[in-house]
């Protein structure tokens, strides 16, 4: 046994998502397993299947995580890879450069695009 303290990579599915909150619109914050933090905006996925019905805002806003399931989920059965949502995400040092979040509402300062 090595008795230095060695970094050990991390070797994990990295694109796991462990929580998520809705913020507006069709914006979810997710954190994923790796520890990153990314904000996912969902507009332009919404269509076709059990995702068309999620253009409806009250419906959109009612996305939980699933534990079991490692991502988002919707009451009308819809969900979202986990994979999917860590690519298309903006990570959110980033974002947070780019956005004013006061009183709940999400404001664009710059950039983004």
């Amino acid at each position: 046994m090595n008795s230095q303290n060695e970094s050990i990579p991390f070797n994990g599915l990295y694109w796991i998502v462990e929580d998520a909150l809705y913020l507006e619109g069709y914006k979810v914050k997710v954190w994923f397993r790796d520890g990153s933090v990314k904000i996912v905006d969902l507009e332009e996925t919404l269509s076709g299947g059990l995702l068309e019905p999620l253009k409806d805002q009250a419906l959109f806003a009612k996305l939980r995580f699933d534990e079991e399931a490692s991502t988002i989920v919707w009451p009308n059965g819809a969900d979202l890879a986990p994979e999917f949502l860590y690519q298309k995400g903006q990570d959110v040092t980033w974002f947070e450069n780019q956005v004013v979040i006061q009183d709940g509402n999400l404001t664009i300062t710059s950039g983004i695009g």
